[in-house]
């Protein structure tokens, strides 16, 4: 891992108290970021405890902002870089640099290839690896990032009061959600009770991405075996069936025994772009599971989909998923005020806005800053942790460890 440069970050903080008076963030200055990193050949240590959370309280604002500028101008410094599973990091890079006159790099990768790679780096002290990451599946950002502190996390202290509480350790910078949506044709009226998706009598109307293509959807799916939401499919099993559940003898839990029933329902396609799609153009009655934001595509004819979350009584049980993205500075970055910075730049309106809610049709992404609202026509953050099951880092963990992902593998495959 790259070594903190510390007499440069000492340089830098005696540069931030002579430039904070400067009126430094109305005249940023500007600067090619490139240079070498020191490696290290500590190899990391695996431990159960919750990253390292810093703060800036003893930081003025202007004082962090003359900071990040000394450590973007000063003659070894490296180039900012940051990763994230979504190309609109760059949106927002781009408004960073315009706005503090900072200048970044970054790499979009999804799944376990990302995690791959910056781990891979961060083991080998690779020349110019993160500094900051978006990251996405709370079971591989637990097993694989933090759980080795290899992230730091950071809550801008300018901020606090306003990201919700449960969204500060880990930092959560927005939400993702998939919805149960329905073609509302041929004389469908809604969805009551998810047990509908499972029942044998609704075999091959129920559409997802598949699995092996998309590990949210195995967390969601992994998500049910957690006792709370078990009982909430046990109760909504009686609801629908008039009778207590029976489970088969490989299912722990009424959760266990959604996922065999559902799985065997499903039909899997290639990507929920696709699956919007061909929804909307095919039979009524047929559901999907599906990124929001995909209903506002200009090939989905939305008239033909509702969604189930906005019908007058919600379906009994849950109303699809949604999966946080995760903002952490990397712990052995030698840019940490310029990795504070952009964090604090992100989870305001600005920086969030300049990413994820360019247009109209941005829905389905979700600040944790209470202050930043939902776009028009679409929920807020609240509702949907309301009525949708949520990963939980610490559960997933204990989930994959029993062996769920066989299950599911199993379940897939039969």
């Amino acid at each position: 891992m790259r070594a903190k440069k510390w007499i440069s970050l000492m340089m830098a903080g005696a540069m931030a108290m002579s430039l904070a008076g400067c009126g430094s963030q109305e005249t940023p200055a500007s600067a090619e970021t490139t240079g070498t990193v020191q490696a290290s050949s500590e190899q990391p240590q695996a431990t159960t405890e919750a990253a390292e959370t810093t703060t800036d309280e003893d930081m003025t604002l202007d004082e962090l902002i003359a900071a990040a500028q000394a450590e973007a101008s000063a003659p070894d410094a490296g180039t900012f870089m940051v990763y994230a599973p979504t190309s609109r990091i760059e949106k927002a890079l781009n408004a960073f640099a315009e706005e503090y006159g900072i200048q970044g790099e970054y790499y979009n990768e999804s799944g376990q290839d990302l995690y791959t790679k910056l781990t891979t780096e961060l083991e080998a002290g690779v020349k110019d690896t993160a500094d900051v990451a978006l990251l996405q599946d709370s079971y591989l950002f637990q097993t694989q990032l933090q759980n080795y502190d290899y992230i730091t996390n950071y809550v801008p202290s300018y901020l606090k009061d306003d990201i919700y509480a449960d969204d500060q350790e880990p930092l959560v910078c927005y939400y993702y959600n998939k919805l149960f949506i329905f073609n509302n044709t041929d004389g469908m009226t809604g969805i009551a009770n998810v047990w509908e998706l499972a029942d044998p009598a609704n075999a091959g109307k129920t559409f997802m991405k598949d699995i092996s293509k998309e590990s949210v959807n195995k967390n969601f799916l992994a998500m049910l075996t957690e006792q709370e939401w078990a009982d909430k499919l046990a109760a909504a099993y009686k609801d629908y069936y008039g009778k207590d559940i029976e489970l088969d003898e490989d299912c722990a839990n009424a959760g266990y025994q959604y996922i065999k029933d559902l799985l065997a329902n499903v039909t899997f396609g290639s990507g929920d772009g696709d699956i919007a799609t061909e929804l909307a153009n095919g039979k009524g009655g047929n559901v999907g599971l599906f990124v929001y934001s995909k209903l506002r595509d200009d090939s989905v004819t939305q008239e033909n989909l509702t969604v189930a979350a906005y019908q007058d009584t919600q379906p009994e049980g849950f109303s699809g998923f949604m999966y946080p993205m995760y903002l952490q500075m990397i712990s052995s970055t030698d840019r940490p005020y310029t990795a504070k910075l952009f964090i604090y730049f992100l989870m305001t309106e600005k920086g969030f806005t300049s990413a994820f809610q360019t247009k109209a049709a941005d829905i389905g992404t979700y600040s944790a800053n209470s202050t930043i609202a939902s776009l028009e026509g679409d929920k807020d953050l609240s509702f949907w942790k309301d009525c949708l099951v949520c990963e939980d880092p610490q559960y997933l963990q204990e989930a994959y460890a029993s062996g769920i992902l066989d299950f599911i593998t199993y379940c897939t495959n039969k």
